[in-house]
């Protein structure tokens, strides 16, 4: 038996991930929230959605709960790349390092983050929707393919990228669009 995930990624931000720590949605990023929840409602049956804690995935996950008339699970396992120690203003050349990198060559702390996102991936015995972040999605996306680097593609905000748990092991389906998006 097969289980499809659906990696939704968060809508655009309110703020810049190098100088707001938890950021909700700018009115553009409601706007998508509301448009590939509605997407998703047209083209599929209600399945379980798990949201990481960020209120930026919470907020993108909500039109979809709400179309579906169901709770949306948070899932501590889908939160963004964590940065603790790193200060705000330096998180961006940070992050720019972390994304050229492999994984081989990571911090144990982000080589387990991975892990346990994967393991949360593989954990799953129904389809579901994940509603998380662009490090998440590159983490799972690179496993699935067999991909060591850290950033595999650039999925748009509020994009759709498609992978299958079948016998244990992740696969891609379909990556969602991609975007010369600014992480924030």
């Amino acid at each position: 038996m097969s289980v499809k995930i659906y990696l939704v990624r968060h809508g655009e931000a309110g703020g810049s991930w190098d100088n707001t720590a938890d950021p909700g949605l700018s009115d553009k990023g409601v706007s998508q929230a509301d448009a590939v929840g509605r997407l998703l409602n047209e083209t599929m049956a209600p399945i379980n959605i798990f949201s990481s804690p960020l209120k930026r995935a919470q907020e993108t996950a909500k039109p979809i709960g709400s179309l579906w008339r169901q709770t949306v699970d948070i899932a501590p396992q889908l939160t963004e790349v964590p940065s603790a120690g790193i200060e705000f203003k330096d998180r961006r050349q940070w992050l720019t390092g972390i994304l050229e990198g492999q994984w081989k060559n990571q911090s144990d702390v982000l080589q387990n983050w991975r892990s346990n996102i994967v393991e949360f991936a593989k954990s799953q015995t129904e389809d579901a929707v994940f509603v998380t972040h662009f490090v998440v999605i590159n983490s799972l996306v690179g496993f699935a393919e067999g991909n060591d680097n850290v950033l595999v593609f650039r999925p748009d905000t509020c994009s759709v990228t498609t992978i299958e748990l079948d016998l244990d092991r992740l696969h891609l389906i379909e990556k969602g669009q991609e975007a010369l998006t600014v992480v924030k």
